[in-house]
C-alpha cells in the first residue's frame, strides 16, 4: 500500500504539469492579442492588421507589431494594408448598385455591353460570357500570366488598354456558366464594365458611391500608394530575416488594388451585418442585393442545390466549427488579408498581415474567440447511402478546370482522385494522400467527414459528362486508361533520371577513350536534357519569390524561355543521332534504351508545348 501511495505521490507533479500545459479557454480581448502575437513571433509575422465587430460595436479595430521593421514603427488603426482580392467584393458592391439602378443585369451578356473587349468563346452563339459568369468565376477565362501580374513600367494601362493586356487569357477553355477556376482577369473585365457605365475610373467611383459613405477614411483602390506614409511595408522572411518586397501596382486593379485599414475594415464587415447600410442607416444597397451576392448562380453544383461554392466574390471562409462566416481572401506580394462575417449571428472579423504568411492559426483563434460564447452545433444528421443513384459516378475523376492553362498538364499528369464505396461510406481517394470520408446529405450531394455544410455534388454537364465537384474543384469522370499519363509521366521522370546518371559514367568512359566518340554524343545528350529540364523547374520555383521578375528581360524569364527550347532541342537532336548510328552501337541493349528515353523525353517536350510552355516571352507584355 505504501508503495502505491508512493507511486501515486510521484505520479502527481507530472499530471499537474499536464493540467497546467493543458491551454486555458481565451476570454478576453488581451489574451487573445497575447496569443496572437506568440504565433506572430512563430510564424515570422511582422505586422497585423486586426477587427472584430458585432453588428452595432467595435470590439477592436487595430494592429499589433510592426508596420516598419527597419524602423521599428508599429502598426496603428489607420497603417493601410493592401488587401489584395479583398478587392473584388468591392467591385461587386459597386456593380450591384448600378443593377439596381437599372443600368445593368447579372444575366447582360458581356459582348453586347462592352464588344471591345476581347473574349474568345467558341460557345458565343449558344453560351455567351455574362456578367454573373465573370463575377463567379465561371467564363473558363486563364488566370492571369505570369508576366500580367504586377507592372515594372513607370505607367498603368487604363481602361480598354488595360483588358487588351489580358486578351490572351479572356479566352473560354470550356463552355461559360458550368465549371468554376479563379480568375484573375475576370475581375478587370468587372472593373472595366463599372468604369463604362459608371463613366468614370473604378477607384473613383468606390471611393464616392463606397468607401467615403461607409466611413471608411483611409481606404483607397489607387494603383500606386508608394508615397503614402501610412502604407505598411510588405516583407518575407528568408536567410534568418525580414526582406522587404517592392511595392509595385498590379495590371488587374480592380482585382485586387484596395489598400485599407484596420478603422476602415470594420465599418466594411459591419456594412454586411448591417444589410448593406451606412453607420447612419442609409443603405447604399438593399437586403435582396445582399442575398444576391452570397447566392451562388451559375455553376453545376448550383443547379443541384450546393451553395458552399464562390457567389458574387463571396464564399465560406469555414465549413467546420460552430458556425459558418462568409467573405473574401486576399494576396498580394508581402501580404496575405481576409475578411469574414456571420449575419445570422452579427459577428465578423478581419485580417492582414505585411509578412507573406498564411492566416490559418490567427483566423482559426479569432473565430473562436468570436464564437465562444455559442453553443456546439449538434451533428448533421447523414442520410443513407443511395446505391443505385451513385453506383454510375464510382470510378476516377480528372480536374477538369485548372486555374491556368500552362499549369494544366499536371492535373492529367500527375493523376487525379476516385470516388470509391466501401460499404455503406463513400470515399474521395487522392493518388498520393489519404481518403476523405462523405456524409450523405441527398441522393447525389455529400459533406465532407467534420464538416456540417454539403460541399460535394455529383452531376452530369450539358454533354452528359459525369461530373464531380468537390472542394478539389471541379472534375469529370475519366475512362478506364486514365493510369496511361501519370505512368507516362513517371516512366520519363526515371528515365531521365536514369539517363543522366548513365550519361556521366559513359563520359568518363569516353574520356577514358575506353568509348567510341561517335556513341558518345547521343549518350549524353539526355543528361544535357535534363539538365535543361531542371533549369526550367529552379526557374519557375525563382519567380514564386519574385514575381515582378517575370514582367521584365531577367534571368529568370530569359531561362523560362531558353530551357524548354533547349530541351525539346536536345530531345530531337539525341533521337536523331540514335536512330542513324543505331547500328554502330555494340550494345543493342543500349541502343533500344537510348531510343525509349528519348521517347520519354519527347513526351515531356509534347506536353511542355501543348500547354504553351514553348517560347514563352514573359517579358512580353
Amino acid at each position: 500500500m505504501k508503495r502505491l501511495l508512493l507511486f501515486l505521490a510521484l505520479l502527481t507533479p507530472c499530471f499537474s504539469a499536464q493540467a497546467q500545459r493543458r491551454p486555458q479557454p481565451i476570454t478576453t480581448i488581451p489574451q487573445l492579442t497575447d496569443s496572437i502575437e506568440r504565433i506572430m513571433r512563430r510564424e515570422h509575422i511582422p505586422g497585423l492588421l486586426l477587427t472584430m465587430v458585432t453588428r452595432d460595436s467595435v470590439l477592436f479595430a487595430g494592429g499589433l507589431g510592426l508596420t516598419n521593421v527597419e524602423h521599428k514603427t508599429p502598426v496603428t488603426p489607420h497603417t493601410l494594408f493592401r488587401v489584395g482580392s479583398v478587392t473584388k467584393p468591392f467591385i461587386v458592391v459597386g456593380l450591384l448598385q448600378l443593377v439596381e439602378q437599372g443600368k445593368l443585369s447579372l444575366n447582360d451578356e458581356v459582348r453586347k455591353i462592352a464588344p471591345e473587349v476581347p473574349i474568345d468563346n467558341p460557345w458565343e452563339a449558344t453560351d455567351p460570357v455574362r456578367v454573373v459568369h465573370v463575377l463567379e468565376h465561371t467564363a473558363g477565362f486563364d488566370d492571369m500570366q505570369i508576366n500580367h501580374v504586377y507592372n515594372t513600367t513607370p505607367t498603368d494601362p487604363r481602361g480598354a488598354a488595360a483588358v487588351q493586356i489580358f486578351r490572351k487569357e479572356l479566352r473560354c477553355r470550356w463552355r461559360p456558366g458550368e465549371r468554376m477556376s479563379y480568375s484573375n482577369p475576370g475581375y478587370l473585365v468587372a472593373g472595366y464594365l463599372l468604369e463604362k457605365l459608371s463613366g468614370e475610373p473604378y477607384e473613383h467611383y468606390l471611393a464616392k458611391n463606397v468607401l467615403r459613405p461607409l466611413g471608411m477614411p483611409d481606404a483607397t483602390a489607387a494603383l500606386r500608394q508608394e508615397s503614402d506614409p501610412k502604407l505598411a511595408r510588405g516583407y518575407v522572411y528568408d536567410d534568418g530575416g525580414y526582406q522587404p518586397v517592392p511595392l509595385l501596382p498590379i495590371y488587374a486593379g480592380p482585382a485586387g488594388s484596395m489598400s485599407a485599414s484596420a478603422t476602415d475594415m470594420a465599418q466594411w464587415v459591419q456594412f454586411f451585418l448591417r444589410d448593406f447600410r451606412t453607420p447612419s442607416g442609409t443603405a447604399l444597397l438593399q437586403p435582396a442585393s445582399l442575398r444576391e451576392m452570397e447566392t451562388v448562380h451559375s455553376t453545376l453544383e448550383a443547379r443541384v442545390g450546393l451553395q458552399t461554392g464562390y457567389g458574387l466574390a463571396s464564399t465560406i471562409i469555414n465549413k467546420k466549427g460552430k458556425a459558418p462566416f462568409r467573405g473574401h481572401n486576399g494576396g498580394i506580394e508581402g501580404f496575405i488579408s481576409m475578411f469574414a462575417y456571420n449575419r445570422e449571428l452579427g459577428l465578423g472579423y478581419a485580417l492582414s498581415n505585411n509578412g507573406s504568411k498564411p492566416l490559418t492559426s490567427i483566423s482559426t483563434l479569432v473565430r473562436d474567440f468570436l464564437l465562444r460564447d455559442q453553443p456546439t452545433p449538434p451533428t448533421a444528421p447523414v442520410l443513407a447511402l443511395d446505391t443505385a443513384a451513385i453506383a454510375p459516378y464510382l470510378g476516377h475523376y480528372q480536374s477538369a478546370a485548372p486555374r491556368n492553362a500552362l499549369t494544366g498538364f499536371s492535373t492529367h499528369l500527375l493523376g487525379g482522385i476516385s470516388l470509391e464505396r466501401r460499404g455503406q461510406l463513400l470515399t474521395l481517394q487522392p493518388l498520393f494522400s489519404d481518403p476523405d470520408t462523405l456524409m450523405a446529405t441527398g441522393p447525389l450531394s455529400f459533406r465532407l467527414s467534420g464538416q456540417t455544410l454539403p460541399s460535394v455534388a455529383l452531376t452530369k454537364d450539358h454533354d452528359g459528362e459525369l461530373v464531380l465537384i468537390s472542394p478539389q474543384g471541379y472534375a469529370l469522370k475519366a475512362g478506364i486508361w486514365w493510369w496511361l499519363p501519370p505512368t507516362l509521366f513517371w516512366l520519363s521522370i526515371l528515365l531521365a533520371t536514369t539517363s543522366s546518371v548513365a550519361g556521366l559514367i559513359w563520359l568518363i568512359y569516353a574520356l577514358r577513350k575506353q568509348l567510341p566518340r561517335i556513341q558518345l554524343l547521343p549518350r549524353l545528350l539526355p543528361l544535357l536534357a535534363t539538365v535543361a529540364l531542371i533549369t526550367l523547374g529552379f526557374a519557375l520555383g525563382s519567380l514564386g519569390g519574385n514575381v515582378a521578375a517575370a514582367g521584365r528581360v531577367s534571368i529568370q524569364s530569359v531561362l523560362l524561355f531558353v530551357a524548354p527550347l533547349a530541351f525539346t532541342v536536345l530531345t530531337l537532336w539525341g533521337l536523331i543521332l540514335t536512330v542513324r548510328r543505331f547500328r554502330l552501337f555494340r550494345s543493342r541493349v543500349v541502343a533500344w534504351y537510348l531510343l525509349l528515353t528519348y521517347g520519354a523525353l519527347g513526351l515531356v517536350a509534347t506536353v511542355l508545348g501543348t500547354y504553351g510552355w514553348l517560347g514563352l516571352q514573359l517579358w512580353s507584355v
